[in-house]
Order: C-alpha cells, then sequence, then structure tokens
C-alpha cells in the first residue's frame, strides 16, 4: 500500500472499470431488443407494412442493423438513468435532509445501468478528503485524481455507444458490397439466353439492397451519434457536481 495519504481512498475505486458495467446494461438491452422484435414479428407481418417500411424491414439483414441501434439506444437510456441516479445519490449522501422516498427505485435503476451499490466510492472519497487533519495539498491531488478517473469511467461506459456509432455504417457498406455482388450475378443472368429473363429482377433487387442497407446504416447512426452527445453532456454536468463539492471542500479547509 502506498504511502499516500489518498492510496486507500482511489484503491477502492477499482470497481469503477469493471466488466459488468458494461457487460450487465448490455444484456438488458439486449434482452428488451429482443422481446420487442418477437413482439413485432408476432403481431406484425413486415409484408404487411406500407412499401416504404417494408422495404426496409422486409430483409434480415436490415432487420439485423436496426437491432443493434434499437440495443444502443436502450443502453444509452439506462446509461442516462444511471447517472440520474448517481446525482441523486450524491446529492442525498452530502444533504440529509434530502427524500429518501425513491431509494428503492434508484438503486434498482443503478443496478441495472450497471453500476453496483459499492462501485462508485467517489462521494466517500469526497467526504474521506474533506477531514481537517487533509493538507491542502491533499485536497488538490484528491480533485484532480478523482476528476480524471470520473473521466476514464465514463469513456469505459459509453464504450458500446461509440462501437454502434463505428459498426452501423460499416454494416451499411457490407450490405452495400453484398448487394452489388448480387446485382453482378443477376447482370450476368439477365445476357445469358438460358436464363429465361429472371436476371434483371436479380439485379434490381441486389442495386436496392446495397442501397437500402447504405441508407440504413447512415440514418441509424445520426440518433446514435445525438444519444452520446446527451450522454456526455449530463457527464460532464455530473463532473462539475463533483468538481464544486472538492472546491467546497478545499475552500472551507483552507478557512478552517
Amino acid at each position: 500500500m502506498s504511502d499516500h495519504p489518498l492510496s486507500p481512498n482511489l484503491d477502492r475505486l477499482d470497481g469503477l472499470f469493471s466488466e459488468r458495467q458494461i457487460v450487465l446494461p448490455l444484456t438488458v438491452a439486449a434482452l428488451l431488443t429482443l422481446a420487442l422484435s418477437l413482439t413485432f414479428l408476432r403481431f406484425q407481418d413486415p409484408a404487411s407494412l406500407p412499401l416504404g417500411l417494408s422495404r426496409y424491414l422486409g430483409p434480415g439483414y436490415c432487420q439485423f442493423m436496426i437491432a443493434i441501434f434499437v440495443i444502443a439506444l436502450l443502453y444509452a437510456a439506462l446509461q442516462y438513468l444511471g447517472l440520474q441516479g448517481e446525482r441523486r445519490r450524491l446529492r442525498q449522501r452530502f444533504d440529509p435532509q434530502a427524500a429518501r422516498r425513491d431509494s428503492r427505485l434508484r438503486d434498482w435503476i443503478l443496478y441495472l445501468s450497471g453500476r453496483g451499490p459499492q462501485d462508485d466510492d467517489l462521494p466517500a472519497a469526497l467526504q474521506d478528503g474533506s477531514g481537517k487533519t487533509r493538507r491542502r495539498e491533499d485536497l488538490l491531488h484528491l480533485r484532480d485524481d478523482l476528476l480524471l478517473l470520473r473521466s476514464q469511467q465514463h469513456q469505459h461506459n459509453f464504450a458500446p455507444i461509440g462501437f454502434a456509432i463505428w459498426v452501423l455504417p460499416l454494416l451499411g457498406f457490407i450490405g452495400t458490397v453484398i448487394g452489388i455482388t448480387q446485382a453482378i450475378g443477376g447482370l450476368e443472368d439477365s445476357v445469358d439466353p438460358s436464363a429465361g429473363g429472371s436476371g434483371l429482377g436479380d439485379v434490381l433487387g441486389g442495386l436496392a439492397f446495397a442501397f437500402d442497407t447504405t441508407f440504413i446504416g447512415l440514418v441509424l447512426v445520426i440518433p446514435t451519434m445525438l444519444s452520446l452527445l446527451i450522454l456526455r453532456a449530463r457527464a460532464q454536468k455530473l463532473d462539475m457536481i463533483y468538481y464544486r463539492i472538492l472546491l467546497d471542500r478545499l475552500v472551507c479547509d483552507t478557512a478552517d
């Protein structure tokens, strides 16, 4: 153990970067997406939808891309609720008069978002750093280290959303290559007299698949990027609350 007075507090923060913080909300989002897709397929046949929707919801490859988008969106929603729960937990820790009626719901939301009750020891570290036995230099180190850990934790938790932003256009381009390959195969059949003239339909179908997958990939990435921007803004706002608490503690200790 290091002799640095802040090392015990920082050692307890290792749980911030556990795999559970990604795996659990990602599993919840995937299960919800599976339930929604099965419900949709049970009560609504994609072929019965209007032409504009059936064209994009009919092919299995397009459904797979949409499923990835829904998973990313639900994951982002869980992360947003988790940040809100962190803010309430922080307020209640430093404000004894804060209402605790929603503590069970808050803890449940935090659990679904991958944040266990012992994972976030930042509030405890903040309180530990507020004693009069702490030196000003210790509090400065505590402030910088905690804010750096907060930023790294957000990058860790938001990684699946960044992956979705990267993979959705890539899947669209892969679909374009598959569609063009199918169109080339149909074009060969169209010029072959023994093909019976069915090749032209394969050409058009392959081109439609190519354009549709690219369109879906590029369109779905826009709200996914927007959700990531919202999460980063919310996380930065929460970090500013931590920063203000640390600054207040530092000013109070200096005044004492």
